[in-house]
């Protein structure tokens, strides 16, 4: 088995061919059933404390400044779309754990003639797009990172579906609490793949600092204030992910 050691500047990643991936300070192994060995949940002094302070700090302050704002929008959405006002998602959690992830709805229920659903695209109303591109429908996962299952920064939590076709390098991304986004270098970058997506969140893992945050703090609010980026998720980037699992 092949380990690359911490390096300076950064925790190093383990490159496992068979059995578990070491790295950093570790704890809580975690049988991954779409892999060979297991995912070791990644936790410092820096994450499981200095961290975790921060994003109850942060979400707390959030919750308070924008319950205002939230009203608004579920009195909104009601009007828009009528009940349920939440579209509630299961997704990926540390470990691969499941967690509930809650939105606004922003896509109506129509169907064709056959009673399948329309496409997204024709189901999202104005109002929807108008959320999306402003990021508003991200305000109620503050309150998912206050009680512990998202950070402020972290790989966004994906589909479900797309587990069992992660490498096993790209399964480290959920060693780490998921959260809000996890900027890239170049922000900018309109014509992004998933492998460079999914490496970014890989390099996050392996550099996760206070440094490191405070980075990805300001990429992110030049992301949210982009309006040209603000429309643009991980999901949307270059299609489904297919990925080959190795």
């Amino acid at each position: 088995m092949k380990v690359r050691q911490p390096g300076k500047g950064g925790l190093g990643m383990g490159d496992v061919k068979q059995g578990p991936h070491y790295y950093g300070e570790l704890e809580e192994p975690f049988i991954s059933p779409f892999m060979t060995g297991e995912i070791r949940i990644k936790h410092t002094f820096y994450i499981r404390y200095v961290k975790r302070a921060i994003d109850i700090i942060v979400s707390s302050a959030a919750i308070l400044l924008t319950l205002p704002v939230n009203i608004l929008i579920a009195a909104a959405t009601l009007m828009d779309v009528g009940k349920p006002v939440f579209f509630i998602h299961e997704r990926p959690g540390v470990g691969e754990r499941p967690f509930k992830m809650i939105k606004f709805r922003n896509m109506t229920n129509e169907t064709d003639e056959n009673g399948e659903l329309l496409p997204a695209s024709e189901r999202i109303t104005k109002l929807g797009k108008f959320l999306r591109k402003t990021s508003l429908d991200e305000l109620l996962q503050f309150w998912l990172i206050f009680i512990g299952k998202m950070s402020i920064i972290g790989p966004r939590p994906l589909l479900m579906k797309y587990l069992p076709r992660y490498s096993k390098r790209q399964h480290l991304r959920h060693a780490v609490r998921p959260g809000l986004e996890c900027p890239l270098p170049d922000y900018s970058k309109t014509d992004l793949t998933w492998e460079e997506r999914l490496e970014n969140d890989v390099w996050y893992v392996e550099h996760i600092s206070f440094k490191t945050d405070c980075i990805m703090i300001c990429r992110l609010f030049k992301l949210v204030f982009n309006r040209k980026r603000a429309g643009i998720r991980s999901e949307k980037i270059d299609g489904e992910f297919i990925g080959e699992a190795d």
